[in-house]
Formats: C-alpha cells, structure tokens, sequence
C-alpha cells in the first residue's frame, strides 16, 4: 500500500528504509540516522522478539519528538498503554476493518504527514536543531558564526554571537542542512551573513561580535567573489 502511495505521488521525495519483524533493527537505524524525517507504521506486538510495538514506539518518541507514529494491530487491549506512555500516535488502525479501509485511513495518515512537514520545513529555514543526548535542541541560524571539528573526534563545535557548543555531528552532514553555510576549511563552515569583515592580511574572518576564524588564501578569494563581503 505504501509503494502504491509513493508510486502515484511523484512529486514527494519519499521512500521505503526499512521493513522488518526485528524492533532492534529499527533502533539501529534510529541511532545513525537520527536526522531523517521519519514515519513508522508499527503493530503493537512481535511474535518473535520481547519487546513489544508499545517499547519501540516509546523509545521512537524520546529519540525523535517529531516523528510520526501509525499502530496497526489487532491488540486493542493495549491501547491504553500508549497514551500511558505519552507516545502521542498520529493513528491507530485495526487490522480488522478490512484492507480497502486500511488503505484508506494509511494514505489519509501519509497525506497527514506530509502536509505537516512544510510548515517544519520553513521554521528550519530560521533555526538549526541538533542533540545533545536524548535532548532535542533548536538554535536561531542568525545567532551562529561557524562549525569547527577537530581531528579524532566525532563532534562538532557550534561557535554562536555568545556562546560555544559541543554536539555529536558531522560538518557534512550540517553542510547539507545549511547549504548557505560555506565550506571555508575542511574543519570549518562559517555563516556569511555573519561575517562582518575580512581581514586579508592575516587571513582572517571578522563576525559580527569581533570574534574571528582563520581561511586559507584560495577559500578567502572564493568567498569574496561570491559573497561580495568588504575587507
């Protein structure tokens, strides 16, 4: 039903990831795709495996306030178990309401989920969200001077107007979230409203509150060419 979905909605960039009986499998995933916009269509129990829908779905929710959450299962019983929970599903369906039914209420839901995700798409044109932990943090991009990463480490300095902070990510991975961002250094990706100055003799950028970072000599002639920021 969800190919069928996503074979008649060419225009939204949406695919399959994951199909499996195994919840752990699910929690990997999480782990090292924590960016992804994700949608989840889980039963409630697994024949083969102890922990239960309810568990995953909870272990989803702390991971990914986001997320969106559909149960489809037979197990009614244990509906009460996740308001309990505070896992806060987009939808419940029962398998016994017949497939045309099914279908229905999971293109509903899918409709549902997209139509969400725009208005959080333009709130992350303002903000960048990141995590610390299992903590979940947004940070206003106009307030952000650079990224900075160091050798042998898998974390990320943020460098803000008035502030420092350490986070587990890549300059990569931020880079394809902030395409605005330039690259100024293999270790550096600097905010160019940011900038307010360049200083060429020492090769360095000035920010807004003073603050400076260094760039080579190839990357300061790009960013100028392209940036038209004054010396």
């Amino acid at each position: 039903m969800i190919k069928e979905y996503i074979k008649t909605h060419p225009g939204v960039d949406m695919k399959i990831i994951l199909s499996t009986a195994n919840p752990k499998e699910v929690t990997l995933y999480m782990e090292s795709h924590p960016h992804d916009t994700k949608f989840f269509l889980l039963d409630i129990e697994f024949p083969e495996s102890k922990m239960r829908g309810i568990d995953l779905a909870t272990s989803i929710r702390q991971q990914d306030l986001n997320a969106k959450i559909v149960f489809i299962t037979t197990h009614e019983e244990l509906t009460p178990m996740i308001f309990e929970r505070k896992v806060e599903p987009l939808d419940y369906i029962s398998k016994e309401i017949g497939l045309e039914a099914i279908k229905s209420k999971l293109f509903q839901d899918l409709e549902v989920t997209i139509n969400r995700l725009v208005p959080s798409n333009q709130k992350n044109k303002t903000t960048f969200n990141f995590r610390i932990g299992p903590k979940p943090y947004e940070f206003e991009i106009n307030q952000i001077n650079y990224f900075e990463s160091y050798e042998n480490t898998h974390n990320v300095f943020l460098h803000s107007t008035n502030e420092i902070i350490e986070f587990p990510d890549t300059l990569k991975t931020i880079e394809t979230k902030l395409p605005n961002f330039y690259r100024a250094h293999k270790s550096l990706l600097v905010n160019p409203d940011n900038i307010k100055s360049i200083d060429s003799n020492n090769q360095k950028l000035v920010f807004i509150d003073n603050t400076t970072c260094d760039i080579s000599r190839r990357k300061l002639a790009i960013l100028k060419k392209h940036y038209h920021i004054a010396n």
